[in-house]
């Protein structure tokens, strides 16, 4: 906010000024569709209505609905995971209410419950309720102010409802990464579609080209979590061999290491194999 405090500053920054800004965040293309949604504000101006504010880049019919109602006064609903279980509860509604025919039913329930009123006041309140009072375990019904037009806690069994969803299975990825020192630079690659950390700049692995050379004994292991990926990551010492870097690598001086890096992983990475990067 102090660094790009208009959407025509953000809009005029490069992808890597934001993504450095948005370093240690994590989820990374929500900093690369900020930037693309300042730049379609920027050209276009503000969208007038929810509508028009769902098709600018990265935001979704959730965000649109809280800037809509809660700055505009539009009549939309917000549906977020505190305001499926208070409607859930409501109507003692059985299926998943997150996906399919659940799911338009919540949307219908949602438009019923704000209709006729202020629907940024009825938005927000639903959320806090949901947060503080109607939560997921132990729900404080007695001090519910719906509790009389409640189904579910009518049927004395609140937490019921909305059926509990599993937990996807944590997903191990293991790799070696080389530090490579080349020209003056530590060798840097950019991740492709399809890998973790995606557009951003991680080191390479030995498999990456045929030029790179394992060095010695690991520094050691990094471990991290991104979404459902444990990641363990053997930190070594490389050479490479090559005349010249492909596509996408850059030797990058280690002084704008700092800069460059925006992942956590690979900070942590690089602080294994003994550079602070501040």
């Amino acid at each position: 906010m102090e660094r790009f405090p208009t959407p025509r500053q953000l809009a005029e920054a490069s992808e890597d000024e934001v993504l450095s800004a948005w370093a240690g965040l994590g989820y990374y293309s929500r900093a690369r569709n900020l930037r693309k949604a300042s730049q379609a504000i920027t050209d276009q101006g503000w969208p007038p209505d929810a509508g028009g504010m769902a098709k600018l880049p990265g935001v979704g019919p959730y965000t649109a609905a809280a800037v809509a109602s809660f700055c505009w006064g539009e009549p939309v609903p917000m549906i977020d995971g505190n305001v499926i279980r208070v409607l859930s509860r409501m109507h003692a509604l059985d299926g998943d209410p997150r996906g399919g025919a659940g799911a338009k039913r919540i949307a219908s329930l949602a438009e019923d419950w704000i209709r006729g009123r202020d629907a940024g006041e009825v938005n927000e309140a639903t959320m806090e309720l949901g947060a503080l009072v109607c939560a997921p375990r132990s729900p404080r019904c007695a001090e519910c102010p719906l509790v009389g037009i409640c189904r579910a806690a009518e049927r004395g069994d609140p937490e019921r409802f909305p059926p509990r969803r599993e937990r996807p299975e944590r997903l191990l990825v293991e790799r070696e990464v080389l530090v490579v020192e080349w020209r003056g630079g530590i060798l840097l690659r950019t991740a492709t579609k399809g890998e973790l950390l995606s557009g951003l700049w991680i080191p390479p692995s030995p498999e990456d080209h045929p030029g790179l050379v394992v060095e010695g004994e690991p520094y050691g292991t990094v471990r991290h979590s991104i979404t459902v990926h444990d990641v363990r990551w053997t930190v070594r010492r490389g050479q490479f061999n090559g005349r010249a870097l492909p596509e996408g690598w850059v030797s990058c001086p280690q002084v704008e290491l700092n800069a460059k890096v925006v992942s956590s992983l690979v900070r942590k990475t690089f602080e294994m194999a003994g550079m602070m990067l501040g």
